[in-house]
Formats: C-alpha cells, sequence, structure tokens
C-alpha cells in the first residue's frame, strides 16, 4: 500500500480527489489521487508513461482533464507532460494563457479551465520515461512549497513503477519456468527420461534450433514437438 512520503501528513488537503484513479489495480494508479489530496493548488493530476514505441500512454488520472490533455498532446506529438518525459526536465506553466510555448495546447487546456500545471519527470529505466502532471484551476497555484511537495509524490511514483516493474518480471520467470516444465513433462513420459536428461535435450535443441530454450520449450507444449 502507498503511502505519503515524510512531511506530506502536514500539508493541508485543499480538497478530496475529483474522482478514483482510473487503474487502481496498478501499482500507479493511487499516485494521481495521492497528488490531488498532497499537493496545494492541485485540482487534477496524471501519470503518463511511453511505451516501447516512446508514444506516451496515461496509465492513470484523478479527474477527467488529465486523459483529455494527454490525448490532444498524442495528436499535436507535443504538450508539456510529453516534453517533461522525454526530456526528463520539470515543466511548470505559472499562467496558462500567458505561456505561448504550446499555443495549440493552451487552447485546449484553457477551454477545459487550467490555469497552471507543473509536470515532474519520471523514469524507470532508459525505455520507459514518463511524467506525473498536476494540473490548477487559477493561475500562479504552484509555487515552491507546491513544487517541493509535487516532486516528493513523483519520487514515490518513481518508486511505485519500480514494484511494478518487478512484478511483471517476476510474473514473466514464473510463466517461463512453468512452460519449461511442462516440456520437461512431455519429455520424461514420452521417452522416460529423467528430469536433467529431460532439460538437457531442451538444451540441445535451443542450441541447435538457435533460438531461446524458453521458445523450445513452448513450441514443444503448443505442438508436440521439438523444433527442427
Amino acid at each position: 500500500m502507498l503511502t505519503a512520503p515524510p512531511g506530506l501528513d502536514r500539508v493541508r488537503v485543499p480538497r478530496p480527489p475529483t474522482t478514483e484513479p482510473t487503474d487502481p489495480s496498478s501499482a500507479l494508479g493511487a499516485i494521481p489521487a495521492l497528488a490531488v489530496a498532497c499537493v496545494p493548488g492541485a485540482s487534477h493530476a496524471g501519470v503518463a508513461v511511453a511505451g516501447t514505441d516512446r508514444h506516451l500512454a496515461p496509465v492513470a488520472a484523478a479527474g477527467a482533464v488529465p486523459l483529455g490533455l494527454d490525448e490532444l498532446q498524442r495528436r499535436l506529438g507535443h504538450g508539456p507532460s510529453r516534453t517533461s518525459a522525454h526530456r526528463q526536465v520539470t515543466v511548470h506553466i505559472d499562467d496558462m494563457s500567458a505561456d505561448h510555448r504550446w499555443p495549440e495546447f493552451r487552447s485546449g487546456a484553457r477551454a477545459a479551465g487550467v490555469g497552471a500545471m507543473l509536470c515532474l519527470p519520471l523514469r524507470l529505466d532508459a525505455r520507459r520515461p514518463g511524467a506525473l502532471s498536476l494540473y490548477a484551476t487559477e493561475a500562479g497555484a504552484f509555487d515552491d512549497r507546491a513544487a517541493s511537495v509535487a516532486r516528493a509524490v513523483a519520487a514515490q511514483a518513481v518508486l511505485a513503477m519500480a514494484e511494478s516493474r518487478r512484478e511483471e518480471q517476476l510474473r514473466e520467470a514464473l510463466g517461463r519456468r512453468d512452460v519449461i516444465g511442462q516440456a520437461k513433462g512431455i519429455l520424461i513420459e514420452r521417452h522416460r527420461l529423467t528430469a536433467d536428461a529431460a532439460f538437457s535435450r531442451l538444451s540441445v535443441a535451443s542450441q541447435a534450433a538457435n533460438v531461446k530454450l524458453v521458445e523450445v520449450a513452448e513450441h514443444l507444449v503448443c505442438t508436440g514437438e521439438l523444433p527442427g
């Protein structure tokens, strides 16, 4: 369970989260709600992470605004959240009506009632940059104190991303072990081999076919035959 970083319990909560996180089952699901609850001035918040194709995609949000503005940035190909994620820099828009860096995005943000934004970079590894984006209805909402609290929340998000990745790797490892075990079972039953001999046969087939051992195992389980 995610907990607020040290010192956040002393921050006056400006308002409750606008909505529940869009992905509560994710390790990142609670981060936007935590940001809205703890960062002074924040009305909405969202987390977006780049996939293997480098496109930034929303993974969790508190409030409807982040999802709409993430989609707008996707269509435009630029914007503060994308800049923060891909360049790994903090982007602060103190007054949306006076900021001229992304004119088309500014128009959409103003239409959505956004007066200020604060985007903080997130990074799990070189392939998965992301950003935590905070939205305020009033210009000048994010002062130094708010930025300090937001950085603490962003640190929580990085930890959550790392934990999510570890869980994903564990599931992949367990899946590989299961399919290799199934393949060994087939060879043991079919050829009356020992477990070690069955694994050795899989290894030999892997080297002969020049493919990963787990792929040899999957092929055997699915087709009943060893590759080659």
